[in-house]
C-alpha cells in the first residue's frame, strides 16, 4: 500500500476511534481496543468487499453493534 492510501486509511480509522468513544462514552483508547480487536477491522483494512468505502458512522455502528453481540456471547 502506498504512502498516501495508508495515511488516509489511519485519518479514517481515528475518525471511527472518536465516534466510537462519543457513541460510546468511553475513553478513546477503549475505543481503539474495540476497532483493533474487531473481526471488521481486517476486513476494512485488507480491502475486502470495499467496507473502507463505507461512511465512518456506519462503519462506527457496525463495530459497536458487533463488540456487544460478541460480549453477549
Amino acid at each position: 500500500m502506498d504512502k498516501p492510501t495508508r495515511i488516509l486509511r489511519d485519518m479514517k480509522y481515528a475518525r471511527i476511534i472518536e465516534l466510537i468513544a462519543e457513541k460510546q462514552q468511553i475513553p478513546l483508547e477503549e475505543a481503539m481496543d474495540m476497532l483493533y480487536s474487531s473481526p471488521l477491522f481486517e476486513i476494512i483494512d485488507d480491502g475486502t468487499a470495499d467496507l473502507i468505502c463505507r461512511s465512518d458512522i456506519y462503519l462506527a455502528d457496525e463495530i459497536i453493534r458487533t463488540h456487544k453481540t460478541s460480549q453477549a456471547n
